[in-house]
């Protein structure tokens, strides 16, 4: 199976919390970059189990926001329309342009396949809800509320 960018010997670089009627994650990056791509494996992992997915079709996403958190928000809702609009999964992702704007990256996946992928949660939006980015002295740090 291709290289996902999940590994079951590593912990998982987010977590789960817990939010009345929604649902939150918390997301770890050595840096931006690593930021943004394991909060998109995380996005995705909440969909679908992501280690399911081959990431064998390359995509290019562009997004572009107002501030770094607004750009968080709008890459993730990328995401999710093309998941829910093409039916698009993603596995891999390679971000090539990082400014606090403007996001550029190369993503590897494939269509959806419900026997395959099955399905974990039906995410609506992305929320705008306590999400933050910070830097830590261990790395990176983001919060994101996603409505269900």
């Amino acid at each position: 199976m291709p290289y996902n960018g999940l590994m079951a010997s590593k912990p998982k670089p987010y977590r789960l919390i817990d939010h009345t009627g929604d649902l939150g994650l918390e997301v770890r990056g050595a840096d931006l970059p690593g930021l943004f791509s394991n909060a998109a494996l995380a996005f995705t992992d909440i969909l679908v189990a992501v280690e399911t997915i081959r990431a064998d079709q390359p995509q290019t996403i562009r997004v572009e926001a107002p501030d770094r958190e607004a750009l968080l928000a709008a890459w993730l809702g990328e995401l999710l329309y093309l998941f829910d609009a093409r039916r698009l999964l993603f596995g891999r992702f390679e971000i090539s342009e990082l400014t606090d704007q403007t996001l550029t990256a190369r993503a590897w996946g494939e269509p959806f396949d419900p026997d395959r992928h099955g399905f974990k949660h039906d995410v609506k939006a992305v929320t705008y809800h306590q999400l933050q980015i910070r830097e830590t002295a261990k790395g990176w740090r983001a919060r994101v509320i996603l409505d269900i």
